[in-house]
């Protein structure tokens, strides 16, 4: 799973490290790059909405595999467009297979693990995501477009070469996925009660690797919740607690979805308007994302030890204080890269934690469509943050888009407040349901 999370966030960042050479190939503006940043993200949207239905319906396996298969191809016809039009079609694809990644992830970790584990793993994805993969990726962007820039062609060709790159990689990914069983909670909510126990002796065993002869009989027929075989129940996630719960942390995953994507997006071109070299510019955004890294680091730690809101709502607080400390200082070398850092630290840390929260909000039946959905939201904001984000620096500079920044963390303290708290409860606790205790 972290090994496709961190070739999902190489492929999300590219689009903001390739603009230069996507201006020199097909004679693209800073609001063009946005556009293609906001198709891709609608890409992104169907994504999630679509796998996450068809993970609750088919399995998180076949969800993922899926997954996997779009994300390559668009990857590779990213890499040989010939316009801009063939250009925003690959990387709508990109985006389909992009979005049901991380949150049918999310929902098969958080089915798999003990309770007292279960944020804490849940966050790691983002490690792999939001923290080492947005580091790293724009270190091989720099050395791809930098270094290596004139040998793969200059400008107009690199580029190319470089979601060449990105795609060939995931096909590793394949290999370790094979050895990923299926969900013992998604088996047992279908009736499927052999198939659950054969899931929970694999998991026991302690490898995945290697098949035990036999399972053992973890479960029993007794088990089967009522509303076993059933269809994906849409109105489940319209009762008035889904909602409310829904409305809660999807208006927090928009405010902080949407700053985190807007800064990817818009801080290389920030830097070169600023005067600042192509390749300089890369390489503070690197510097910048030690602190999207080190914010993925703490959130997976403090998932496992303290409340989701007692974590959410300082570091919305202290977000909020980073990006006017950046609009108001960040002036030289310095002061850009160490407040860039302090903000993406909280960027990631708000990031991870709701991520890893809001699969603990819906029951088995609809948690991947429900995730899904929550995470939709955010990524409709963003498509939509970047663009007006463009509009802000071309009226007020990078003083505007910090402040719109600052605005989103303040709301997203006040809408994280009516979330439920979920920290150290079992999922059917939270979510009443014929099902046992799989992960007391």
């Amino acid at each position: 799973m972290l090994a496709g999370m961190f070739f999902d966030a190489l492929e999300q960042d590219a689009t903001g490290a390739i603009g230069e050479g996507l201006k020199a190939s097909f004679g693209m503006d800073t609001g063009a790059l946005a556009l293609l940043n906001t198709v891709t993200t609608i890409g992104g949207l169907v994504g999630r909405l679509t796998t996450g239905y068809l993970a609750d319906r088919r399995g998180r396996r076949f969800a993922l595999s899926l997954n996997l298969l779009l994300y390559t191809l668009g990857g590779i016809l990213s890499a040989v467009a010939p316009n801009p039009e063939i250009l925003h079609l690959s990387r709508f694809i990109v985006g389909v297979g992009l979005g049901g990644e991380f949150t049918v992830g999310l929902a098969l970790l958080s089915e798999m693990v003990a309770t007292r584990f279960r944020g804490r793993v849940a966050a790691s994805l983002n490690i792999g995501s939001g923290g080492v993969g947005n580091f790293v990726a724009f270190g091989l962007f720099l050395l791809v477009l930098g270094p290596l820039g004139d040998v793969l062609g200059g400008p107009s060709l690199s580029w190319r070469w470089l979601f060449v790159l990105l795609a060939l990689p995931a096909l590793l990914v394949v290999v370790f996925r094979r050895y990923l069983p299926e969900s013992p909670r998604f088996l047992l909510a279908q009736g499927r009660v052999d198939e659950a126990n054969a899931a929970l002796t694999v998991l026991a065993s302690g490898s995945l690797r290697r098949r035990p002869a036999g399972s053992t009989p973890y479960l029993s027929t007794k088990d089967i919740p009522a509303t076993a075989g059933e269809r994906v129940p849409l109105r489940e996630l319209a009762t008035p607690a889904s909602l409310r719960r829904t409305t809660a942390i999807g208006l927090a995953s928009w405010m902080s979805f949407g700053a985190q994507v807007t800064l990817l997006v818009l801080m290389p071109s920030i830097l070169v308007a600023q005067g600042y070299s192509v390749t300089s510019s890369l390489a503070y955004t690197m510097v910048m994302n030690v602190g999207s890294l080190l914010g993925a680091c703490a959130s997976a730690f403090l998932a496992g030890r303290a409340p989701r809101k007692t974590v959410v709502l300082p570091a919305a607080v202290l977000g909020c204080a980073a990006a006017v400390a950046f609009a108001l200082f960040a002036h030289g070398v310095a002061l850009i890269l160490i407040l860039g850092a302090v903000f993406q630290f909280f960027a990631l840390l708000l990031n991870t934690t709701l991520a890893a929260w809001s699969p603990e909000l819906y029951p088995t039946r609809v948690r991947a469509l429900g995730t899904s959905v929550v995470n939709g939201i955010g990524n409709v904001s963003g498509a939509v943050m970047p663009l007006l984000a463009v509009a802000l620096f071309a009226a007020g500079g990078i003083a505007g888009v910090f402040v719109m920044l600052a605005a989103m963390y303040v709301v997203l303290g006040v809408s994280a407040v009516c979330a439920p708290e979920t920290h150290n409860r079992s999922l059917e606790d939270l979510n009443p349901e014929r099902v046992p205790a799989l992960a007391a």
